[in-house]
């Protein structure tokens, strides 16, 4: 996860910001700086939240993805699934295990920002 938070950080000048510390600490939002809209949510979570098998706590991102595409796209890897606690037809959650290229992982930051810059 930081070398996301450090990706996100160089690529679009935005700070992490933790809005929920005393009951969710592991989570933090990236916004715009002009519109303030979110593109970008990381967190810390049970892996059972995504339908995993086990328990253990995994590193997640959620990103903002076409329209109604999200179930498609999630359809085509096992680290990508419909978002974790945000609107699914308009968001993802990316597991951060390492198993995605990193590449992957900014294009589909870049991808979420654009879209939210709306």
């Amino acid at each position: 996860m930081e070398k996301v938070i450090d990706y996100v950080r160089a690529e679009y000048g935005a700070e992490p910001e933790f809005l929920w510390p005393e009951r969710y600490p592991g989570y933090a939002v990236f916004r715009h700086g002009d519109n303030r809209k979110w593109f970008a949510l990381v967190a810390t979570i049970s892996g059972k939240s995504l339908g995993l098998k086990n328990d253990d706590e995994i590193d997640v991102i959620n990103l903002k993805f076409d329209k109604n595409q999200t179930y498609d796209f999630a359809e085509t890897s096992d680290h990508i699934f419909p978002a974790y606690h945000m609107n699914k037809n308009n968001w993802i959650t990316v597991w951060l295990d390492g198993t995605l290229a990193d590449e992957m992982v900014f294009e589909l930051i870049r991808k979420s920002y654009l879209l939210s810059g709306k």
